[in-house]
């Protein structure tokens, strides 16, 4: 359509061209990597990009989010967040919220950073607004034609010495025309240090196209960079492959329809074991057993590097433990363990101790554990005491047993 082809010609329009993604990840620390706000004439057609971005949560406490704008090619470590409360259940909804919450009124391209005191969900729509194009039917003007992506984890980031790579990209013509399309690729650094990417083209042979490019991002910077550029010319296909020398990003690609600005998000792969050492399984639930001769099942809860919180149920019979009297199942979990997140260190070990409380007769077992993630599983020992219980009941320390838990999810559930 002649319309969108107008549209299409301002290349600042190239900002808004991320589409949807296949699941929203809940985290208390993510990055919408790509947002716009463009408005002026092209072509003697008025265009009116803006972005809206939704936080929703999902728990049964209420949380506090800062939102913080990251504007493209700046130092952003020192930039002020805007904080709300958001209530269980409800979503924080943010129209035009490069406008309306960060007060910015002319042209502006660049990502989002959300910090919240719990779990959110969050996504934005970036959309044109169609006025009066005379070559649309009035009853059309008003309508919107845009895309979305969401918030990502920050365990996400590709780091240092690492690598992601983004399938599918194309660029075969110029804008306006119908049939051909253009690549876009979109970053944010999330570390407060300058981040370096290496871009790199492979078509479908595998078989580099144009030169790689080095890119240095300023902290916590967004970026953005026409595919077209790296190649030095067209190509009907290619993977980019970004590789991170120094700091950490987000990256995504987008490919969009030259003819109508239809654009398609390209995801960035990144494995299981994102964030921490190199060992590290990532964030999310790790669930498995404690190995007593008869059972005993937990859960583990990581986020960003930390467990936040460990729940299961211990199986013990007398006297086979080492105790006596133990004969009963124990449950235990955020509701009655004195636990203190513990996070692991560089090589992905950690050790805690916690004691539960609330059994019958006022008994207590401190767990005592030692462990350490590698892959997606987590693998330790643990030493519980029974006490202070009324006479005759479990008491004394039982046998040292080993527990195995495996990365089961990346959403939480709790």
């Amino acid at each position: 359509m002649k319309r969108a082809a107008a549209t299409l010609a301002l290349s600042i329009l190239m900002l808004a061209i991320a589409g949807p993604a296949s699941a929203l990840n809940p985290g208390s620390d993510l990055y919408v990597p790509a947002a716009a706000r463009v408005s002026g004439i092209s072509n003697g057609v008025a265009v009116n990009w803006a972005t809206d971005l939704n936080i929703f949560n999902p728990g049964t406490n209420a949380v506090s989010v800062n939102v913080t704008w990251l504007p493209r090619d700046t130092d952003n470590s020192a930039a002020t967040p805007v904080t709300f409360t958001v209530q269980p259940q409800q979503t924080l909804v943010l129209p035009d919220v490069i406008s309306t919450t960060f007060g910015l009124s002319g042209d502006a391209g660049g990502a989002f950073h959300i910090t919240a005191t719990g779990n959110v969900i969050a996504n934005a729509r970036i959309y044109n607004t169609i006025t009066n194009d005379p070559d649309v039917n009035s009853s059309r003007w008003g309508s919107t034609f845009g895309q979305g992506l969401e918030g990502i984890p920050a365990s996400a980031a590709v780091t240092a010495g690492g690598h992601t790579d983004i399938i599918g990209l194309a660029d075969t013509g110029t804008t306006g025309d119908a049939g051909t399309f253009r690549s876009n690729v979109f970053a944010v650094n999330t570390s407060t240090a300058t981040t370096t990417l290496k871009l790199t083209l492979l078509d479908a042979s595998g078989a580099q196209v144009g030169t790689p490019k080095t890119y240095t991002l300023k902290p916590m910077a967004a970026f953005y960079e026409k595919v077209s550029d790296i190649a030095g010319g067209q190509f009907p296909y290619a993977t980019l492959r970004v590789e991170v020398t120094t700091g950490s990003a987000i990256v995504i690609a987008s490919k969009n329809d030259n003819g109508f600005s239809d654009g398609t998000t390209l995801e960035s792969s990144w494995p299981l074991q994102t964030g921490g050492a190199s060992t590290c399984g990532g964030d999310g639930l790790y669930t498995g057993y404690i190995q007593y001769s008869e059972a005993g099942g937990m859960t583990i809860e990581v986020k960003n590097d930390v467990i936040t919180y460990m729940q299961g149920s211990l199986i013990v019979f007398s006297p086979d433990d080492g105790g006596t009297n133990c004969g009963n199942v124990f449950p235990w979990s955020t509701d009655n363990t004195d636990f203190t997140p513990v996070s692991f260190d560089a090589s992905g070990n950690f050790s805690t101790q916690f004691t539960v409380t609330g059994y019958n007769g006022g008994l207590q077992l401190t767990f005592n554990m030692d462990g350490s993630r590698s892959g997606d599983t987590i693998t330790g020992s643990v030493t519980v005491t029974a006490a202070g219980g009324t006479t005759g009941s479990c008491s004394g320390t039982l046998n040292t047993v080993q527990f195995f838990a495996g990365h089961t999810v990346l959403n939480f559930t709790n």
